[in-house]
C-alpha cells in the first residue's frame, strides 16, 4: 500500500475505532484517541523530505475526467505536518459536560483530519473542491453539539457563511473544465492556461472570495468572534490553527498557481485590505475583556498579517507567509490550550473575574507568559523569523506598508500584556471567587507535558527555523512562475 494512501485512510479508520469505543471507559478512550492520533505525526516526521513526491493517482469518475489524485510537494508537506501536530493536542480537550458523546467527538476530529489530508494533497480540482466543502461538516457538528448554549445557532450561522462564500466555487471549477482545451480537472494542466481563459478574472475572484471567507480576510470575518467563543476549545483550535490555513493554502495552490497575473495586478488592493485587517483585529483585541474573545481577534489580526506576505509579489514575503502560517498554528494552539486550562479552574475566561492568579497557578501563569511572548514575536521564539521575513519582503517594494505593519506589532504587545496583567498579576475582582479558585490545582502532569512540548517546539523553531524555511522556499518556487518578481 502507498504510504500516502495509508496516511489518508488512517484517520478514517481511527474515527471508526473511536466511534465504536462507547463501551470503553471515558478516560481510557481519551488515551486511546491521543495515541491513535500520533501515528500520522510519526509517519511524517520520520522522513519529512522523503514524503515529497509521494503520489497516488487513480481514475475515479472517468465520464467526468475526475481522478483520485493526491500528491505531496513542499507546500502540502508543511501543512500536513501542522495538522498532524495540532490534532493530538485538540483531542486532549474533550468537553466534560457531554461525556456520553466523547466517542462521537473524537471520531469527528479524526474525520476532519482525514479530509484535511485529502485537501492538502489533492491535485484534481474537482477532488480539491469536494474536500474543501466536506471539511465544514465535522466542524459544524463539533460546534453545534459540543459548543456552548448558543452552539447550534452559531454553528448554523458559520455553515451558512462558509457556503455563501464558496457558493459560486463549483461554477468556477466547471467553468475552468469546459473553457480549457484539455477538458481536465488536473491542477497542473489547468495552471498552464487558466489565466488566459475567457472570464479568468471573474473565476479568480470567485476562488479568492471562497478562500478569504475561511481564513478569514478583512472584511469577511463577521462569523469569527462568536464562532470561536461559542465553539468548544478543541473546535476553536481546529478553526484557528487548521481551517484558516486551508484558506491560506488555497490562495497559494489555486490563486497563485493558476491565476498568477491577476494576483500580481490586484496585489496593491489586497495588501491594503490585509493591513486594515491587521489594525482592526489588533484594536478589537485590545478592547476585549474575555481572554478567548481576545484570542479570536488576535488570531484574525495575525492571519491578515500572513496575508500581507502572501499578497506581495515577492518570494521572500511568500516564504515568510508560509513559515508564519505554521508558526501561527502552533502559537494559537498553545494560547487556546492555556485559555481552556484557565477556564477549567476559574469557570470562565472573563478577565474581569480573574486577577492575582500567578500565586495560585504559577505553572499555568509562566507557560501562558511564554506563549504570549512567542505570539508577540520575541526574538528566539518561532513567530519572530516568520514576521521578519514578511516585513523584509514588504520593505523591498512597499516601505510605507512595512513601517505600518511593523508598528502594528505594538498592538500585539499591548493587548497581550494587558491580558497577562489582568488575569495573573492584577487585583482579584472578587475576593470570594479568589478563595474558591485557591482550592483548584495547578497544571496536571499531562498539561505540563503538553505545555512543555509546545514550549520546546516554539523555542526550537525560533532558534533553528532553517529546515522549514528551506522547504518554504522550495514551495514558493513550485507554486508560481516567480519571473514576475524580477
Amino acid at each position: 500500500m502507498s504510504k500516502l494512501l495509508l496516511l489518508f485512510a488512517y484517520p478514517f479508520v481511527a474515527a471508526a475505532v473511536t466511534l465504536g469505543g462507547a463501551t470503553i471507559a471515558l478516560k481510557n478512550l481519551k488515551i486511546y484517541a491521543i495515541i491513535l492520533s500520533l501515528l500520522p505525526l510519526i509517519l511524517l516526521l520520520s522522513d519529512p523530505v522523503g514524503w515529497i513526491g509521494a503520489e497516488i493517482n487513480y481514475v475515479w469518475i472517468p465520464a467526468l475526467s475526475i481522478n483520485f489524485h493526491l500528491n505531496v510537494d513542499a507546500l502540502s508537506l508543511l501543512f500536513l505536518c501542522l495538522s498532524a501536530f495540532v490534532v493530538p493536542l485538540a483531542l486532549t480537550l474533550a468537553p466534560k459536560n457531554k461525556t456520553a458523546g466523547a466517542p462521537f467527538f473524537y471520531s469527528l476530529i479524526f474525520v476532519l483530519q482525514g479530509l484535511l489530508i485529502g485537501f492538502f494533497t489533492a491535485r484534481d480540482l474537482a477532488l480539491f473542491t469536494i474536500f474543501w466543502e466536506a471539511i465544514l461538516l465535522p466542524l459544524y457538528m463539533l460546534i453545534a453539539y459540543f459548543g456552548d448554549t448558543e452552539g447550534p445557532k452559531i454553528a448554523l450561522k458559520f455553515l451558512i457563511y462558509m457556503l455563501a462564500g464558496s457558493a459560486l466555487m463549483v461554477a468556477a471549477v466547471l467553468a475552468l473544465y469546459f473553457l480549457s482545451q484539455n477538458h481536465s480537472f488536473d491542477i497542473a494542466l489547468l495552471a498552464q492556461s487558466a489565466a488566459q481563459l475567457p472570464h479568468a478574472a471573474w473565476i479568480c475572484a470567485i476562488f479568492m472570495l471562497a478562500f478569504a471567507v475561511k481564513i478569514p480576510m478583512f472584511p469577511f470575518h463577521a462569523w469569527l468572534p462568536n464562532t470561536y467563543y461559542q465553539a468548544p476549545t478543541a473546535a476553536t483550535i481546529l478553526l484557528a490553527a487548521l481551517l484558516s490555513k486551508a484558506g491560506v493554502y488555497g490562495l497559494f495552490r489555486i490563486s497563485w498557481e493558476l491565476f498568477n497575473p491577476f494576483m500580481v495586478l490586484w496585489s496593491p488592493w489586497l495588501v491594503s485590505l490585509a493591513i486594515v485587517g491587521v489594525i482592526y483585529g489588533g484594536l478589537a483585541a485590545w478592547w476585549q475583556n474575555d481572554f478567548k474573545r481576545l484570542l479570536a481577534y488576535a488570531s484574525f489580526s495575525h492571519l491578515n498579517f500572513i496575508l500581507l506576505g502572501l499578497f506581495m509579489v515577492d518570494q521572500i514575503a511568500h516564504s515568510g507567509a508560509i513559515l508564519q502560517s505554521i508558526n501561527h498554528g502552533i502559537t494559537i494552539t498553545a494560547l487556546l490550550l492555556a485559555s481552556s486550562w484557565l477556564a477549567q479552574r476559574l469557570g470562565t475566561t472573563d478577565m474581569q473575574e480573574a486577577g492575582g492568579l500567578a500565586k495560585i497557578f504559577p505553572k499555568l501563569c509562566w507557560f501562558t507568559l511564554l506563549f504570549i511572548l512567542a505570539y508577540m514575536a520575541l526574538p528566539g521564539t518561532n513567530n519572530f523569523v516568520g514576521e521578519l521575513l514578511i516585513l523584509f519582503g514588504l520593505f523591498e517594494q512597499q516601505p510605507l506598508v512595512a513601517v505600518i505593519a511593523g508598528a502594528t506589532t505594538l498592538l500585539t504587545v499591548i493587548y497581550m500584556l494587558r491580558a497577562m496583567q489582568k488575569i495573573y498579576f492584577g487585583i482579584p475582582a472578587s475576593l470570594q471567587n479568589h478563595k474558591y479558585v485557591a482550592n483548584k490545582p495547578d497544571l496536571s502532569v499531562l498539561e505540563v507535558i503538553l505545555a512543555g512540548i509546545l514550549t520546546m517546539t516554539i523555542i526550537a523553531l525560533g532558534l533553528y527555523p532553517l529546515p522549514i524555511v528551506q522547504i518554504a522556499e522550495q514551495a514558493t518556487q513550485n507554486i508560481a512562475d516567480f519571473n514576475v518578481f524580477k
